[in-house]
């Protein structure tokens, strides 16, 4: 199965997160709660944000993590590839280099045109745009089992 690694599904939850409670600071065992990251696993990601200056950390008593960076101008696409490497569906398309089989393969145009497509889908929505959608289904939800002071505080309103 082709799958995101887990490491890269936290990352990408953690920054939307930020995103929606943005300009918040969050502390890191309210972020491991929020997003059920255990808290060990969420410092190596905080971690690796933080190198990429997309979060920055911040100390003392009103410390905690922030984003650090415009969440309309990051793509997701840009988020995986920060930290999971260069994306692709297999060696041949991945490298940038082209693959010696691709003149008798039958399979390495599919494979071209399904990574453009995937790295099309994943630049054309952005961390803000996340944050929007997550906001919006957080709220059909509160209006559905009737818990809009929890949205609120999830806002980073007050109820």
């Amino acid at each position: 199965m082709l799958t995101i690694s887990r490491e890269a599904d936290y990352a990408t939850r953690l920054i939307v997160h930020m995103a929606v409670s943005t300009p918040q600071r969050l502390q890191a065992k309210t972020l491991a709660e929020a997003e059920r990251i255990p808290e060990s696993f969420l410092f190596k990601i905080l971690q690796l944000l933080m190198r990429h200056r997309l979060v920055r950390s911040y100390r003392g008593v009103y410390g905690g993590y922030q984003l650090a960076m415009d969440p309309a101008k990051l793509t997701l696409y840009r988020l995986l590839e920060i930290v999971e490497g260069p994306i692709g569906l297999n060696v041949c398309v991945a490298s940038g280099i082209g693959c010696e089989l691709s003149a008798g393969c039958g399979v390495h145009d599919v494979w071209v045109v399904a990574q453009a497509q995937l790295r099309q889908t994943l630049e054309s929505v952005t961390v803000a745009e996340l944050a929007q959608r997550t906001l919006e289904k957080r709220r059909i939800l509160a209006a559905r089992t009737g818990d809009s002071g929890r949205l609120q505080r999830q806002e980073g309103a007050r109820p």
